[in-house]
């Protein structure tokens, strides 16, 4: 995870194990708004479009990051799509970095 300047708080990570799209789903686009919640007490973040389509989650090891800014039970944090990067190979779906607004 890498912290953004002061001007702009937040954090850049990307989603592991994205979703498949459901049929008429529309694929997810840079730009798009995300929405962080915890999952399973907590050990999980999991990544949600506006339209409720569930994007994938936060590595592991960068759950402790946010420990003090997302807690189960006390909502959600906002950010956005920022890239999508095509895997090796062509195996699965693209990786999604996202960017975490991490300031009110």
């Amino acid at each position: 995870m890498h912290a953004e300047s002061a001007a702009d708080p937040g954090m850049l990570t990307y989603l592991t194990d994205g979703a498949d799209l459901v049929p008429g789903q529309a694929a997810p686009r840079v730009g798009d708004p995300i929405e962080l919640r915890p999952r399973r007490g907590g050990a999980e973040i999991e990544a949600w479009s506006a339209g409720g389509q569930r994007l994938g989650r936060l590595p592991p090891a960068e759950r402790a990051a946010l420990d003090g800014l997302l807690s189960e039970g006390a909502g959600s944090l906002r950010g956005r799509i920022t890239a999508l990067v095509p895997r090796p190979h062509r195996v699965g779906r693209e990786r999604i970095h996202i960017h975490v607004t991490t300031a009110g």
